[in-house]
């Protein structure tokens, strides 16, 4: 195509985004979904067609619209479009090809079917932005008959709802630092730069909305479960803590589950009671959705400081301090029954005391007045 934009090579979000675009010039229809696709050649980074719903006369669809488009262009009958496929030919569909249609339509899984000859030309992988609804279809199994003829399905709406959106979500922390050897990718860069930023007290819904419905949050005295118990635990530190400090930061793994070391300095209202904490944090998401579904915070093993070193008179007449040493003498306790069944209702405990104490912001409007991001 001539007027083709520049898009770098494998840059997935920027093809989807095309794709995107495209569906948005589909004429509203209460029968369609507004789709868009894009025909690429990722060999030579070429795009060789674009299609969107209804863009061809009848009641066409993306794919087949792209792909009628270029056998035209190539002069060769639709159903031979394969044949002049390049070897390296892939498909960018903002929602799963269709596998069923009305009475004389050809499903587009079918038509993607027809494009593969062998181990020459045709469509060899198909990136999607969304599942199909049941709206029209209920149970599309496009994925599956794609997969089952060895074309390469990858679902990237997980790139579209998060790293597209990773300007939008007010991330602080950016500057990530990863150990020798170590490279994260777009999303992943997200996802740390999220959990930095919660663990700084800077926790915000946009933020938030990365994780799971069903994520769970868990470190040495807290086993959270689902959003209701997870997300205060988060707007929680900002309760808890005048100041929080990050002293140092790695990544030093880039699988699944991320994996960071983190030292955080806290000092604890009312007492002024400092606290430095060195920990391994996890990170896991979900591969298909790219939602974070566990973050675990083991921390180093040093025991809280609950001596008597360095207490001031006044200290000792002060009750907060007295809840905060009890406190600290506790955890110490708790590092005993670790992996206990007392252990862990002292943690279930935990994850369901804090909601009834912490607010989390019931909308964006609510949070901005709170300083979030």
């Amino acid at each position: 195509m001539d007027n083709s934009p520049q898009i770098a090579p494998l840059d997935h979000l920027g093809y989807m985004r095309l794709a995107l675009s495209l569906a948005e010039k589909c004429p509203p229809k209460p029968t369609n979904y507004r789709v868009g696709a894009v025909l690429v050649d990722e060999g030579t980074n070429q795009i060789l067609s674009t299609g969107f719903t209804l863009e061809l006369p009848g009641n066409t669809h993306a794919e087949q619209c792209a792909l009628r488009k270029y056998s035209n262009a190539k002069n060769v009958p639709e159903e031979a479009v394969g044949s002049v496929l390049p070897t390296q030919t892939v498909l960018y569909t903002t929602m799963e090809p269709c596998q069923t249609r009305s009475a004389g339509n050809t499903p587009c899984v079918e038509r993607i079917l027809g494009t593969v000859s062998g181990e020459d030309g045709g469509i060899k992988t198909v990136y999607v932005g969304v599942k199909e609804p049941d709206t029209f279809v209920v149970g599309n199994a496009g994925q599956s008959k794609l997969e089952q003829a060895g074309i390469v399905y990858i679902h990237i709406n997980r790139q579209l709802t998060l790293r597209v959106a990773a300007s939008d979500l007010g991330i602080e922390n950016t500057n990530i630092k990863t150990a020798s050897g170590v490279s994260l990718d777009e999303h992943q860069k997200t996802l740390v730069g999220s959990i930095l930023d919660l663990f700084a007290g800077r926790p915000s819904l946009k933020k938030l909305s990365l994780w799971d419905d069903d994520g769970v949050f868990e470190d040495n005295i807290t086993i959270a479960t689902g959003r209701k118990q997870f997300e205060p635990q988060w707007y929680g530190l900002q309760t808890a803590f005048s100041e929080i400090e990050r002293l140092h930061h790695e990544v030093v793994s880039a699988g699944n589950p991320i994996g960071m070391d983190l030292k955080t300095r806290y000092v604890t209202k009312g007492v002024s009671k400092e606290q430095t904490i060195e920990s391994r944090i996890n990170i896991f998401y979900d591969k298909d959705t790219g939602k974070i579904t566990k973050v675990q915070d083991k921390w180093g093993g040093q025991l809280p400081d609950s001596s008597f070193k360095n207490v001031s008179v006044e200290q000792l007449f002060n009750p907060w301090w007295w809840v905060h040493y009890a406190e600290g003498w506790a955890w110490w306790l708790w590092s005993f029954t670790w992996d206990t069944w007392w252990w862990q209702a002292m943690r279930n405990l935990n994850s369901v005391s804090v909601p009834k104490m912490v607010s989390v912001p019931k909308n964006d409007e609510e949070d901005a007045k709170r300083g979030n991001q």
